[in-house]
C-alpha cells in the first residue's frame, strides 16, 4: 500500500458509505481512480464488508482491555475461542507465550466483576489483568466512530426499516433500499442523514491491515504525570511519525499508553522507541513485534442492534450476526449473553 491507500482505508473505516465522489474530492483523484485502488484492496483482502453497529452510548458501557497469562498448557486456539465466548469480549489474540490480550465491553462495576470472575475461573490461566481505557485514533478522520462516546437514541419505525437493509450491507445503494422498504428515494437519503447525524449508530468498512505482510508493533508506556499527559505522548508520536501510527489507548486508572504501529521489518521501529525510551516522561516502555493471531467474539455493537431488529420483528434471530455464510445465528449469542446474565 502507499499512502493515499492507507488513508482511503481510515476514510472508509470511519464512514463506510463516503461516495467515490466525495473521496475524489478529498484526495483530488479521478473517482474511477478511487474505484479501481478500493476494488483493488477488496481482491488483496486489506478492505472487508462494511457494516452497521450502534454506538458506545447505547450500550451504556465503557472498553475494558488487558492481558490473561497462562502455565502454557493449554490450546492456543481453543483458549482464545474460550474467553471470546463471553458477550463483552470484542476480540482476543496472543502477543506472546503464555500472553493473551483481550477487548471488551462492559457497563458497570458488576459486569467489570462479572468479567473478571469469568477470566480467572478459565482453565490454563495463571494471572488476569483488566484496566478501563479510553482509545484515541488521532490518524482517524473526525467523523470516527471512537472519536465519541455517540448518543442513546430512540429508533422510529421507519429508521429501524432502513436499518434493517444496511444490517445486510452497510453500502447498500439507495435504489436498492428504496425496492426493499417502499420509501421514495428522497425519504431514504433523509433517513440515512437522520441516523449519521443522530450519533446512535456508525457505519464503517472493516479492514485487515496485515493482509500484505506487515507488522504490529507495541509500545507499552509507562509515564511520568508531571512531565506530559497520555495524549501528548500519542499525539507526539503520531505527529513525527504518521506513516507507521495505526492506534493508541490510555489506561485510565494509571499513567500507561499503550501504542500500535505498523512496520514491514523490526528494524523500522528502531529509532521511535530509541526516542520514547529517551524521552524525559518515560518511566519505563515494552516494546515488541505482535503477530497477533486473533479470534473475534460476539461484537456487543453489532449484538445490540440485531436485539433492537428482533424486537421490531425486522430480523429473524436465526440469522447471522454478520452476513456472512457459516456465521453463527445470532441465538446463539443471545443465549451467551443470557447465560451470563447480561
Amino acid at each position: 500500500m502507499d499512502p493515499v491507500d492507507y488513508a482511503l482505508i481510515l476514510e472508509l473505516h470511519a464512514n463506510g458509505r463516503i461516495s467515490y465522489q466525495a473521496l475524489a474530492k478529498k484526495f483530488n483523484l479521478a473517482p474511477n481512480t478511487i474505484k479501481n485502488r478500493i476494488k483493488k484492496l477488496h481482491t488483496q483482502k486489506v478492505l472487508g464488508g462494511c457494516a452497521v453497529i450502534v454506538s458506545l452510548a447505547m450500550l451504556d458501557a465503557e472498553h475494558v482491555a488487558g492481558y490473561v497469562f497462562t502455565d502454557g498448557s493449554e490450546n492456543v486456539i481453543e483458549f482464545m475461542e474460550q474467553i471470546a465466548t463471553h458477550p463483552s469480549v470484542v476480540e482476543i489474540y496472543r502477543t506472546g507465550d503464555m500472553r493473551y490480550e483481550y477487548w471488551s465491553v462492559v457497563s458497570g462495576a458488576s459486569e467489570t466483576l462479572g468479567f473478571e470472575r469469568f477470566l480467572q475461573n478459565i482453565s490454563s490461566a495463571t494471572e488476569i489483568e483488566v484496566r478501563p481505557i479510553e482509545f484515541l485514533f488521532p490518524n482517524m478522520p473526525p467523523d470516527f466512530y471512537m472519536h465519541s462516546r455517540g448518543k442513546k437514541v430512540n429508533f422510529t419505525k421507519s429508521q429501524l426499516q432502513v436499518l434493517r437493509c444496511l444490517f445486510d450491507d452497510g453500502r447498500m445503494p439507495v435504489s436498492q433500499i428504496v425496492e426493499r422498504t417502499g420509501f421514495t428515494a428522497r425519504r431514504v437519503r433523509k433517513i440515512l442523514r437522520e441516523l449519521k447525524e443522530g450519533g446512535g449508530v456508525h457505519i464503517f468498512a472493516g479492514y485487515n491491515i496485515f493482509a500484505l505482510g506487515d507488522m504490529e508493533y507495541r509500545l507499552k508506556i509507562r509515564y511520568d504525570e508531571s512531565k506530559a499527559r497520555g495524549q501528548e505522548i500519542i499525539e507526539g508520536v503520531y505527529n513525527k511519525y504518521p506513516d507507521a501510527f495505526w492506534w493508541a489507548s490510555i489506561t485510565t486508572n494509571e499513567p500507561l499508553v499503550d501504542i500500535g504501529l505498523i512496520i514491514d521489518r523490526p528494524g523500522t521501529a528502531v529509532p521511535i522507541i530509541n526516542e520514547v525510551k529517551a524521552a524525559a516522561y518515560t518511566r519505563s516502555v515494552e516494546d515488541y513485534v505482535s503477530y497477533p493471531r486473533v479470534v473475534w467474539g460476539n461484537n456487543p455493537f453489532r449484538l445490540c442492534l440485531a436485539e433492537l431488529l428482533i424486537e421490531a420483528d425486522l430480523l429473524d434471530p436465526d440469522y447471522p450476526l454478520w452476513a456472512i455464510p457459516g456465521k453463527k445465528k445470532i441465538s446463539e449469542f443471545l443465549q451467551k449473553k443470557k447465560n451470563h446474565q447480561f
